[in-house]
């Protein structure tokens, strides 16, 4: 059966703060558990969920501290997410926030589920274990869940300035002996043993509007999130990896083959083997990426199309202009406006 994986954004956030407010030995704790201290510098790269969770049970040891993860909540900073952090914070409402939430919940984690519905007024936010993967948060979800629930508390004050009250708040595993800390953090009715993890509160919050939303950011924020997405979607292990390395890097300059080798600790010979049994090239999963990213940078209006070339990696507009009537037969302009 297929391991669930998490993004090392957030295996590098525990063991960061472990190091920063418990004074663990960063690489001392990587060598116990079998991970090599220098995944933690590409973030963007996945991590099995039997290493993940090898992580949380050496922290709790190391730092004796069994709310470890309602603490690292409190903690929580939204780049802790990456490119879905980028999205979060330019999101018009709290709304949207939870929608975008959702959708891009894959990218930082396989092993969970975050989904919301509103019903009588209220809103249930559920964290649903995913249960067709080895996954070990079936049999461990305590420190994951409080962590998530406990950072949305933070989140949302940092996006809107204004606290959220839970009504209630679910898990599904058994109640601690000691409950204090959840007391204190989420101030409110705490219910264990419960058939799924969820977090209520009123629905009026979702109106919030989000103090640095910006649309514009948001839509290229989320072209990439959409890419990155797509590729982890994708069956073929390689090719998945150099669209997100491609799509990760492509921020102005155009990544090299070497550039993405070295993110993957790969050599570029191998790359090139592991894609060529996959039928595809680097050359071609480049190319592919930059018109998929330009035809979602062109729907939206409001991106200027120079500006759509820059983000792209095009040294000047007419080198984009070729290389996109290459693509589709049509200019990038008129493209816009058979679409708009």
């Amino acid at each position: 059966m297929k391991e669930a994986t998490f993004s090392v954004y957030i295996t590098r956030g525990i063991v960061q703060f472990a190091a920063a407010r418990y004074g663990v030995d960063a690489d001392s704790l990587c060598t116990d558990v079998g991970i090599d201290a220098t995944l933690l510098k590409m973030p963007d790269q996945q991590i099995s969920g039997t290493l993940h969770s090898a992580v949380w049970r050496e922290v709790i040891k190391r730092t004796g501290d069994e709310n470890f993860a309602l603490h690292l909540g409190e903690a929580f900073h939204l780049a802790t997410f990456g490119i879905v952090g980028y999205v979060l914070v330019n999101c018009q409402t709290f709304a949207e926030v939870l929608e975008k939430f959702s959708r891009y919940t894959r990218l930082f984690s396989q092993g969970a589920y975050i989904h919301f519905t509103v019903a009588d007024g209220l809103v249930l936010c559920d964290c649903d274990i995913i249960d067709d993967l080895k996954n070990y948060l079936l049999e461990q979800p305590r420190y994951a869940v409080e962590s998530t629930f406990a950072s949305l508390l933070i989140a949302t004050k940092v996006l809107t300035g204004k606290p959220l009250y839970p009504h209630a708040v679910w898990f599904q595993y058994p109640r601690p002996g000691d409950t204090s800390e959840h007391e204190r953090i989420f101030q409110t009715g705490l219910h264990f043993s419960m058939p799924t993890n969820r977090i209520i509160f009123d629905a009026n919050c979702l109106n919030w509007s989000v103090l640095s939303a910006n649309s514009n950011l948001l839509s290229m924020f989320e072209q990439h999130a959409q890419t990155m997405l797509d590729a982890m979607n994708r069956e073929d292990d390689y090719t998945r990896k150099v669209v997100q390395e491609i799509v990760k890097q492509l921020k102005g300059n155009l990544p090299t083959i070497e550039a993405v080798a070295r993110s993957l600790a790969i050599s570029v010979r191998q790359l090139q083997r592991e894609l060529q049994a996959e039928d595809t090239s680097y050359q071609e999963l480049l190319d592919n990426t930059r018109k998929e990213l330009a035809l979602r940078h062109l729907k939206n209006p409001a991106t200027p199309i120079h500006d759509v070339a820059f983000l792209l990696g095009f040294s000047e507009p007419s080198a984009f202009h070729r290389a996109f009537k290459r693509w589709t037969g049509q200019t990038p302009r008129a493209y816009r406006l058979s679409y708009c």
